[in-house]
């Protein structure tokens, strides 16, 4: 099971895109299943707290509708005793288990992920009604929260585009719901909500997915736009024999021309892939140049997980073209059935890549 599949157990993930994302929110029960334990509890929000330095806002409290000051940080525990919200923001970079699970998520849907931590306590409304301009999943981990979701009044605002300073909705709610421990709420970008803690403490999870638009393309594409000649050329003046139409019409022909090449899409995914950074960046001792082989040619080996990976074959047989996080490495002289293996999640050791490549030795790792 996928992080996706889990996140939306037992709901099918066909059904949520097809009748939920993007469009409409939904509550998924665990029914008394404690399923994201793994991923964060009180004791981990005491350690962030303790042995981590946060600075506002990734550090902020919210308190009957109202963000506090930054100054008031300094009054944390008298603030919560009070009732605040406390939020901690990107505890994906500081939570290992939250990590993994943000990336796999990336992975599978193909657009930014960022995980935040909230705790409240009952009867007291941290922030008012507003509408978030990502794709957002609740995932309850401790004590119960209410929820009120209501239809959206700007269909899939920009991140520019806050509710702040906008009307929320009149009409009732659409979606009222109370979340347990591993209860999942989905709230699509644009639909107005807030939340009450109920008679316990709450401590969630708020995963946002920060989705691409046809914006961000035509952006992207203006980008690329830059590095051509004939788009940087200076616009006719009005006393030049070449009329503005004229040009711009030989533009538009210019820009035609590049909407139809093939690899447009793929060329645009492989940006995106590339926008993506490894969990892990550093091994020690191994990255020093110690213990790289500690078990010999059964040393096991495995690729980087939860990184987009674009295996390439060259034309006739010449090797293979791997793109990974916006490089490029070519590999010749290899066989199909190490490429196969080698970007493959499961471990390998040496032993392996000998099989896969017949007629090669390994001396230094034996």
């Amino acid at each position: 099971m996928d992080a996706l599949q889990f996140l939306l157990h037992p709901y099918a993930v066909d059904a949520f895109l097809a009748h939920n994302w993007t469009s409409k929110a939904i509550a998924i029960s665990a029914k008394g299943q404690h399923r994201f334990s793994h991923l964060f509890s009180w004791e981990q929000l005491n350690d962030l707290l303790n042995f981590h330095q946060f600075n506002y806002p990734d550090l902020r409290l919210a308190l009957d509708e109202k963000v506090l000051e930054e100054s008031e940080n300094e009054r944390l525990t008298q603030w919560c005793q009070q009732g605040a919200t406390l939020i901690l923001n990107q505890v994906h970079k500081r939570v290992p288990a939250i990590a993994r699970f943000a990336a796999e998520l990336r992975q599978i849907l193909g657009f930014g992920t960022q995980v935040n931590a909230y705790s409240s306590y009952p009867n007291r409304q941290g922030f008012s009604c507003h509408y978030d301009t990502h794709e957002v999943f609740i995932l309850q981990i401790e004590g119960s929260k209410q929820w009120c979701v209501f239809q959206d009044t700007l269909k899939y605002p920009l991140p520019e585009q806050k509710s702040a300073g906008q009307s929320a909705p009149t009409d009732p709610p659409y979606l009222t719901c109370t979340l347990q421990p591993g209860d999942v709420l989905y709230i699509p970008r644009g639909h107005w909500h807030y939340a009450v803690a109920c008679e316990s403490p709450s401590l969630h999870l708020t995963l946002g997915i920060h989705v691409k638009t046809g914006i961000d393309w035509l952006e992207w594409l203006v980008q690329d736009l830059r590095q051509q000649e004939e788009w940087r050329k200076s616009l006719p003046t009005k006393c030049e024999a070449t009329s503005m139409g004229q040009h711009l019409t030989s533009l538009v022909e210019a820009l035609t021309d590049q909407l139809r090449e093939p690899d447009l899409d793929y060329r645009y995914r492989s940006y995106l892939d590339s926008l993506g950074q490894s969990i892990k960046k550093y091994d020690f001792p191994r990255q020093a140049g110690f213990d790289q082989f500690p078990q010999g040619i059964d040393t096991q080996f495995r690729c980087i997980q939860f990184q987009p990976i674009q295996v390439i074959a060259l034309p006739e047989q010449e090797g293979f073209r791997i793109l990974v996080a916006g490089k490029e490495v070519l590999l010749r002289g290899v066989t199909t059935t190490l490429v196969e293996h080698l970007f493959q999640p499961q471990p390998f050791t040496g032993r392996d890549v000998l099989d896969w490549l017949p007629g090669y030795d390994l001396p230094k790792i034996r």
